[in-house]
């Protein structure tokens, strides 16, 4: 069992619930062009961006949405749609690979939806100078992601989280954020 309170799903499907997508809208520039989830499981974060009037679009290595969004591995849909932005809430094991294969098909920004956890680590550290991490909007309120396709309820999320933002032409420090509290936005 992981420490979230939830056992592993297999291809670290987690279901992200749409606040948290539209607490992110509320603090970051509109999105221009079009917006891909290549990881986007049900398509909640597609659907939320949609909702807002922003072209949308997602895939996933497999149907979890019966036949909505095209079945392919992140890469190839990178290849695919040419996206100007990425809103997504990657696989965590894969994370720095995603990171660096939008930012190289992309013109805008990779919004990455990741525990803050994500900040810890040698290695990373090493890493994030050579990305254009222009944001982290951090969760004040835990969010809650059960694995996709259970039926298992959302409980109290045990684990912090918050939205990465890489920016294309971003240099210098990243700013800190906290994400508005937006409780009873699902649609």
């Amino acid at each position: 069992m992981r420490n979230s309170g939830y056992e592993r799903h297999a291809d670290d499907w987690y279901v992200e619930p749409a606040w948290c997508v539209h607490a992110l809208l509320m603090v970051e520039r509109p999105f221009v062009g079009t917006v891909l989830d290549p990881c986007c499981g049900g398509g909640n974060i597609v659907q939320a961006l949609c909702s807002n009037e922003i072209e949308a679009t997602g895939a996933d290595i497999r149907d979890r949405a019966d036949g909505t969004y095209p079945v392919m591995g992140y890469a190839q849909s990178l290849l695919d749609v040419r996206p100007a932005s990425v809103v997504s809430n990657p696989p965590y094991g894969v994370a720095e690979d995603f990171i660096m294969s939008c930012l190289a098909l992309t013109k805008d920004r990779v919004c990455v939806l990741l525990r803050l956890a994500f900040l810890e680590g040698v290695k990373r550290r090493e890493w994030f100078p050579h990305v254009p991490l222009a944001r982290v909007w951090v969760s004040s309120k835990r969010i809650s992601m059960p694995p996709g396709g259970t039926d298992i309820p959302a409980k109290g999320g045990a684990i912090a989280y918050a939205w990465f933002v890489f920016e294309h032409g971003h240099t210098g420090q990243p700013k800190l954020g906290w994400l508005p509290d937006v409780r009873g936005v699902e649609a």
